[in-house]
């Protein structure tokens, strides 16, 4: 998957806290009309909307109720909670504010609370726990959340203070220690989190003892002591989450295999929550992590599918395993069925359409792609990607209205969306023989991305073959090298633009990389070879790499190669 786009199903999340919140309203309004009798009616008419799935129009029936009724702390609730679900945290957290202040319940002070920390606003949050934890002493949980939220600042005297007196007013308990042995491991403090945790092994029975502990224990490197203490939580608490710490602990130990069944194990529950095992998918799938084999992560991919069906996402990690597994066909399947769950997945189409083009089913990469942009009007990755699909049918009209439209919607992006779009349009430009429209997109392209080797290889090339700046082709082309040191299609080229600069010793070295490197080396490749070596008065083997080029011939021009063969052996 492309780093930068790797998403999650975020409309499948939000809906289903949004359901919980509008179960909650149904179930607060029905409780209130029973004894508000001022707005019992409105209220009921806001259940309808929102049942409806009306929002806009029960936030204005809301607002009329409290226009009239400004201290009806819970319609002020019900409205924070909509709006939270539907992204305005700003006006979320002013009316369960409000909510808060005409009715300081614990449930309206923890849905503050909840924005305070979405927003990252820990000074407030704090602020309020405290007020909570003046209120309401007896809830230890106020504590614990203090407690976590100083360990974030930092403020140890804080955290040892509020612990401490936990313990004296005898709210002591496993929750509270395990709070406190992850401030330790938050502050690297790994012995302080055994000393104080140990005590609890083989007599809690919560899960986060043995999770933490063990954590603990793999950090200050003592494996033996953490796969004990992982397998003991297991035997006492049997929490499948509690297979992803052995897993951990497993690797950490060298054992693989033990690793991976530990892993798999955890997949396969349904009591282990998804975005655990996305996370693990999404480091999985890193090109570079060689932790499993492709057959092991397609078992995982399999059973994140099975258990978690309706998450767009679960399908599209799988796609992706059955793609780098060369199964094209059915990593297409999976990524329809991934924007068929969510038209709004990104990257789904995004893989959907690249599928449809390494099938070679180009109509199919141009339908899905104007299919994607009408649920994702303007979206700039998809635009790319549909002009890329014109371009390979070289319809370069509509490739070019798409590609152009990809750039104007850019500008928001990141650098590297905008270096790739730039590069298309290099490309693209070259086809339509708009040289300088293509060396300014290639050197845009380069200039928000220095990294973009495909940019600078291509502008070197066509650079070379207009024999036009040959030092800028010569820089680039070597640059291109350096990044991607065993790329045949970059050593061809450079070898190609130190023959244009009459280097002919070292384009004869180059050249010969580039085809040792080669699987099957080109129709081109071999003819630039052939040139080279003709250049170096080596006749004989320049014509038997015509020859070879000939009989491929894809990408060339034969009657110009026959002419040099011809007049090779004429000469000779």
């Amino acid at each position: 998957m492309i780093k930068d786009l790797v998403t999650i199903n975020k409309n499948y999340k939000t809906l289903k806290k949004l359901v919980f919140a509008l179960c909650f309203w149904a179930g607060l309004s029905h409780a209130q009309a029973q004894t508000v009798q001022p707005y019992r009616e409105q209220l009921l008419l806001v259940e309808s909307k929102l049942k409806s799935g009306d929002f806009a129009q029960a936030l204005r029936e809301m607002d009329n109720i409290t226009d009239k009724y400004p201290q009806a702390a819970d319609v002020y609730y019900a409205k924070a909670l909509v709006l939270g679900q539907t992204g305005d945290y700003d006006g979320a957290l002013i009316n369960a504010k409000l909510a808060y202040q005409y009715d300081p319940s614990l449930a309206y002070a923890n849905y503050v609370l909840d924005l305070y920390r979405a927003k990252q606003n820990i000074p407030d949050a704090i602020a309020l726990l405290k007020e909570m934890r003046a209120a309401h002493p007896q809830v230890s949980s106020i504590s614990r959340d203090l407690i976590s939220l100083f360990s974030k600042q930092g403020n140890m005297d804080e955290v040892t203070a509020i612990y401490q007196d936990e313990l004296k007013k005898g709210y002591g308990s496993d929750t509270l220690e395990v709070v406190m042995g992850e401030h330790y491991i938050a502050h690297e403090k790994y012995n302080d989190a055994v000393v104080l945790l140990r005590p609890l092994a083989g007599k809690s029975t919560l899960r986060e003892v043995y999770s933490a502990l063990g954590y603990a224990y793999l950090q200050d490197k003592k494996t033996k002591q953490a796969l004990a203490v992982l397998a003991q939580g297991m035997k006492i608490t049997n929490d499948p989450i509690l297979n992803l710490d052995l897993a951990a602990a497993y690797k950490e130990d060298h054992k693989s295999k033990l690793a991976f069944d530990a892993l798999l194990k955890a997949f396969e529950s349904n009591k282990v929550e998804f975005m655990d095992k996305h996370r693990i998918m999404l480091n999985l799938l890193v090109p570079d992590v060689k932790d499993f084999s492709l057959d092991q992560v397609q078992l995982l991919a399999n059973a994140l599918v099975l258990v978690h069906p309706r998450y767009a996402e679960s399908h599209v990690m799988k796609g992706e395993v059955l793609w780098r597994r060369g199964k094209m066909t059915e990593a297409r399947a999976m990524f329809m069925t991934a924007v068929g769950l969510n038209p709004k997945h990104i990257d789904a189409w995004r893989m959907l359409i690249n599928t449809d083009l390494g099938l070679n089913e180009v109509d199919q990469a141009i339908r899905h792609g104007e299919e994607s942009l009408t649920v994702n009007p303007g979206n700039p990755m998809l635009l790319y990607f549909t002009g890329l699909a014109y371009m390979v049918k070289e319809n370069f009209d509509r490739s070019r209205q798409f590609l152009e439209l990809a750039l104007d919607h850019s500008e928001e992006e990141n650098s590297y969306l905008r270096s790739i779009i730039y590069s298309a349009l290099g490309d693209l430009y070259h086809q339509l023989k708009m040289e300088s429209a293509s060396d300014v997109a290639y050197t845009e392209s380069i200039a928000l991305d220095s990294t973009n080797v495909t940019a600078m290889n291509n502008l070197a090339y066509y650079l070379s073959l207009r024999k036009h700046d040959l030092d800028k082709a010569a820089a680039l082309s070597k640059k291109s090298n350096e990044l991607e040191p065993n790329s045949p299609t970059f050593q061809d080229t450079y070898a190609w633009v130190l023959f244009q600069q009459e280097k002919y010793q070292e384009a004869l070295i180059w050249i010969e990389k580039a085809v040792k490197a080669s699987a099957v080396p080109s129709a081109v490749l071999l003819e630039h070879y052939g040139d080279i070596l003709s250049k170096v008065g080596k006749q004989k083997e320049a014509i038997k790499q015509w020859e070879k080029a000939l009989t491929l011939g894809v990408g060339i021009d034969k009657e110009k190669v026959q002419l040099k063969i011809k007049q090779k052996n004429y000469v000779e």
